[in-house]
């Protein structure tokens, strides 16, 4: 069944469309046998991961709603370019800049891609993989984008443009961190390696 969100076609899915504790994580155990040593780690590392979402969820209720819509509007306000949408159809193959925003968790993600409308829908149709949860440490990762789903993302900003990318880090460092979802540092990174040295993170023990 295909449920449309903002002019799109979204498939539904048996767990909902909105990240719960329950649809976090997805453990593919398909054609693999364990032993009960292997099962002990896998449930350990589960443990983990569910550690660091209740994390989150607890960080994101302690920020202020009233706040970060002042925060968004002053971005929106300094950066004329971004328009808010509610229709994705007419961003098909249209490059640009796209602000993704979750008003339940006070949280923006900024991103740049060739194609707005397809690079959207690609966050919302993703299970982020169970090694890639957690990118830090289970005390300081933020939650992907990618782990959120498409009822999630309540407004959308895009800024289209046929130019050179380079402005998405300029972009983020406009925003307060704590409203950012963005793991690590904004444009085209070489690798896993560069991702890991331009990481960011939060302190969620507060």
């Amino acid at each position: 069944m295909m449920i449309k969100h903002f002019g799109v076609n979204v498939k539904d899915k048996s767990d909902g469309l909105k990240l719960t504790r329950d649809n976090y994580i997805k453990v593919n155990n398909k054609n693999k046998t364990y032993c009960d040593e292997a099962i002990d780690v896998i449930n350990k590392r589960i443990e983990d991961r569910l550690y660091n979402f209740d994390l989150n969820m607890r960080y994101f209720r302690l920020l202020s709603k009233q706040e970060f819509n002042k925060e968004l509007m002053n971005f929106i306000d300094a950066n004329k370019s971004f328009k808010e949408i509610s229709d994705l159809v007419p961003f098909s193959n249209i490059s640009g800049y796209y602000i993704m925003v979750l008003d339940e968790y006070s949280q923006v993600y900024v991103g740049q891609t060739r194609k707005i409308k397809e690079r959207i829908q690609a966050h919302w149709s993703k299970q982020k993989e169970f090694d890639r949860l957690i990118f830090g440490s289970k005390e300081n990762s933020i939650l992907s984008i990618d782990s959120f789903r498409a009822h999630d993302t309540t407004r959308i900003f895009v800024s289209p443009t046929d130019e050179s990318l380079e402005l998405e880090d300029d972009f983020i460092n406009l925003f307060n961190k704590i409203y950012i979802l963005n793991r690590t540092k904004g444009g085209a990174l070489n690798g896993l390696i560069e991702a890991i040295i331009n990481r960011k993170t939060r302190d969620l023990q507060i």
